[in-house]
């Protein structure tokens, strides 16, 4: 059987879809058990292999979960943090809760929301041997060995139009034809753009799984991080955009302890933490945007009239522009 049979409905639906013919559906997916595809993640998926040896116990392989196939679908607080913690390595997810106790992926997975977890390969569709973690990271061997991503930046050095996900093909079982035929927009490295997805109404995620109406916390603030260095555009942080995807308590109490304090100010924010996934870096280079896209978060120059409801922060306690203190 082709590698990508356990996709079919959703390969089926679009190509219906875009081509209105059954008949080359049929032969399309005779091509592909003939000349299998190679498959392709995404940027932000995650492999999942911590119980490595249970896993060849049971001789499956290791689990790729495709963060953006969900993330169409369900803002990240639909997850995070009542099913899973904010955390890589903490959850223990474990086949026995999932399939019996229906906890973990089998909050959904029961066979009423999405498909039930009898089917092993459409989850176990990765060859062992690669490490755990976003795909974009992933390497085989010692760690020493050029990253899925390093691989990536050599090859689109002198091209930055280059597609930054379309090299990562090593790892997943995830058809490619399922991203590229979602009409997402995509940024200047070919990831998805999600605040554009979010603003041209691209996509529409649900964010209470139970659809019970209750009122979802909003923010619009904005916050001006000044920078030392006077050659370094200033970042203004958006809370709007932030705050569609996740709570306000996913940042500031989330379990384990919080990730910005709730006193302005209070958290001192350095690119070196971030590089080593504190502060903005618990999601960004994981699973929304690099830190390598620099101006997408360096997006105010120097000197650039700012609104009087922007709060500013520059190493002292935090205050609004018009003047007054934000305790």
């Amino acid at each position: 059987m082709c590698e990508h049979d356990a996709r079919e409905p959703m390969w089926d639906g679009m190509m219906f879809h875009q081509l209105g013919c059954m008949g080359f559906s049929i032969s399309l997916r005779l091509l592909c058990i003939l000349l299998p595809l190679p498959a392709l993640a995404e940027y932000g998926d995650i492999i999942l292999n911590g119980k490595a040896e249970s896993m060849r116990r049971a001789q499956v392989g290791d689990v790729v979960f495709p963060h953006w196939f969900h993330r169409i679908r369900y803002r990240c607080d639909v997850c995070h943090e009542e099913i899973f913690v904010l955390r890589a390595g903490e959850n223990n997810i474990d086949m026995a809760r999932i399939s019996e106790e229906g906890e973990q992926c089998g909050v959904c997975h029961n066979g009423q929301i999405a498909w039930e977890p009898l089917e092993c390969d459409r989850c176990h569709s990765l060859e062992p041997g690669w490490s755990g973690g976003p795909i974009q990271h992933a390497h085989r061997g010692e760690p020493a060995e050029k990253t899925l991503k390093e691989r990536a930046l050599d090859i689109r050095i002198g091209s930055r139009a280059k597609p930054y996900s379309n090299i990562i093909k090593l790892a997943s079982g995830w058809h490619p034809a399922a991203l590229s035929e979602s009409g997402l927009p995509l940024d200047r490295y070919g990831l998805v753009d999600w605040a554009a997805a979010i603003k041209e109404g691209k996509v529409n995620p649900i964010w209470d799984l139970n659809r019970s109406g209750k009122k979802r916390e909003t923010r619009d603030t904005k916050i001006l991080f000044v920078t030392k260095s006077e050659f370094v555009a200033d970042v203004l942080f958006p809370h709007e955009i932030h705050v569609y995807w996740l709570q306000c308590r996913i940042c500031h109490d989330t379990v384990g302890g919080p990730i910005f304090e709730k006193e302005a100010g209070k958290t001192p924010v350095d690119m070196l933490g971030i590089r080593q996934g504190r502060w903005c870096g618990r999601c960004h280079d994981k699973v929304a945007f690099p830190i390598s896209d620099c101006n997408r978060c360096h997006n105010q120059p120097k000197g650039t009239p700012i609104g009087k409801d922007v709060i500013r922060r520059d190493g002292g306690p935090a205050y609004f522009r018009g003047g007054s203190v934000e305790k």
